[in-house]
């Protein structure tokens, strides 16, 4: 038995790969929104790694991106194998996805977990509207990467993301092939 060990913004898409994954696995999932303050997130991934390793999984497959400067250091004690992504975007579409969207100008992305922890991301970097709006300026809009396929039922949170932000929204449909592909190379390092 294996277990990941994931940020929440990737609870339910690692839910809906499940059953395609081919292996068995514990699901652990951290607060959204450790990345803001660095000594949370390390004290919560280690925290959860150590309690992993006492279970005495297989190995464990970490679902984040690099969002702790000591990603490696924090890993390092314990069986655990890093998805090769900088953040939880680049997890959910390829580098190129990112680039070709980038031609289009700045944007910033939004999965369906992050769409539901915002408010609370936010708050843990004390932004009000005015910090938000000053702060996501240069963005031209917002991208809901429509991993779920919810994107119809999401447009009142959307909105509400929006009105906050003053950033239009776009939906941009993301297959989940690219997502599970990571997380099979990670658990496949582990067998090395």
């Amino acid at each position: 038995m294996y277990a990941i060990v994931a940020c929440g913004v990737f609870e339910r898409e690692v839910e809906l790969l499940r059953p395609n994954l081919g292996f068995a696995f514990r699901a652990h999932y951290l607060p959204a929104g450790l990345h803001v303050d660095f000594d949370d997130l390390q004290a919560a991934l280690a925290a959860k790694l150590e309690e992993c390793r006492s279970d005495g999984v297989e190995g464990i497959i970490v679902l984040y991106g690099q969002c702790h400067p000591d990603m490696d250091r924090i890993l390092k004690p314990y069986h655990a194998a890093l998805i090769d992504c900088q953040n939880c975007v680049d997890a959910l579409i390829t580098r190129k996805g990112m680039e070709d969207k980038a031609k289009e100008g700045l944007y910033f992305y939004l999965s369906p977990g992050w769409l539901d922890a915002w408010k609370d991301i936010f708050r843990r970097m004390n932004w009000g509207v005015e910090e938000a709006r000053m702060g996501m300026g240069s963005f031209r809009g917002s991208v809901y990467l429509d991993t779920l396929k919810d994107a119809s039922m999401r447009e009142k949170d959307l909105l509400e993301f929006f009105d906050f932000t003053n950033l239009p929204f776009h939906i941009m449909p993301v297959d989940l092939g690219h997502f599970r592909s990571l997380i099979i190379k990670a658990k496949e390092s582990l067998e090395d």
